[in-house]
């Protein structure tokens, strides 16, 4: 690490020297201009130039040596890599690869398709990318946890109740929605090298890659709460429902003492469990040892 001392130039300004070697080495020179950016921790980030964007096309070649499935990880993977158009070439016809392809498309937040061709389909996002909150889109797959639980608690009560499965399903399908959304928000900001999405849960670039390891957690919540539901036995969904609720409003608070408190807990009961005795107890464990990873990340960005 470097110290340099502010000096006072003119009337009312402060400069600071920069190194000579950086200024060389980036082929800088007397009167350019160089970006700055003010850190929400208070520190200040200069770059050589201004940062490159994301390459805004992605082209997907697509032939039988992949799997349907592959095809789709490949579209998904493109669109949180933060690309904004995806065109998507198809090597001959192949109509199972091409409706699983135009059916994840339509699912991906922001997407519309606006080519569809016997072998070329082009999608592109019409999402402003501003507007993205990742502290309301957390508060969103929140809210689509708990009304999962409500649904799996009514369920237990009421096992076989198809109604009730396909409203969990469908909550599920948005959940995954929304992650893969938030996966997209986080790369993109990390791609300008700095913080500047200002929710109050983003403090410094470290938080970005707390939140990704968050929402992976509960994304996998989801799918455990979904596994229960398939087969209801009794669990205490209450239980869950405040130790989830607990653990998200950390993400922000962030008080150590009530973290703590809360991994406790979560320890004992996960210890309380016999997993072997159903499927559902099983997930429910599983479930709480997500809770736990959530908990060992928010301490990990409460300390960054």
């Amino acid at each position: 690490m470097e110290f340099r001392k502010i000096q006072f130039t003119g009337r009312s300004s402060y400069i600071i020297s920069l190194p000579k070697k950086w200024v060389r080495e980036h082929g800088l020179a007397q009167g350019d201009v160089v970006p700055l950016l003010i850190n929400p921790d208070g520190s200040i980030t200069i770059f050589p130039k201004e940062p490159r964007e994301v390459s805004e096309k992605k082209i997907l070649d697509i032939s039988k040596e992949y799997s349907p499935d592959m095809a789709v990880r490949l579209v998904i993977s493109a669109y949180i890599q933060g690309y904004d158009v995806l065109e998507i070439h198809l090597v001959e016809e192949m109509p199972i690869y091409k409706v699983k392809i135009r059916k994840v498309l339509q699912s991906l937040p922001g997407v519309e398709i606006i080519l569809d061709e016997p072998q070329r389909i082009v999608a592109k996002s019409l999402l402003d990318e501003e507007e993205v909150n990742l502290a309301e889109l957390l508060n969103r797959i929140r809210s689509l946890i708990i009304s999962m639980l409500g649904d799996l608690e009514l369920l237990i009560v009421s096992p076989g109740d198809d109604e009730i499965l396909r409203d969990i399903n469908d909550l599920e399908n948005e959940l995954d929605r929304f992650y893969f959304l938030i996966i997209r928000a986080v790369n993109r900001l990390l791609s300008k090298r700095g913080v500047t999405e200002e929710s109050g849960i983003i403090r410094r670039t470290f938080d970005l890659l707390g939140i990704l390891f968050i929402v992976r957690n509960i994304e996998r919540i989801g799918d455990h709460i979904t596994r229960i539901a398939e087969n209801p036995s009794e669990i205490n969904v209450a239980y869950l429902k405040e130790k989830f609720e607990g653990m998200m409003t950390q993400i922000e608070e962030r008080d150590l003492g009530k973290i703590d408190g809360l991994m406790l807990e979560l320890k004992e009961e996960i210890r309380s469990i016999d997993y072997r005795q159903s499927i559902a107890l099983e997930s429910y464990r599983r479930i709480l040892e997500y809770l736990e990873n959530i908990g060992e990340t928010i301490i990990n960005m409460a300390l960054s």
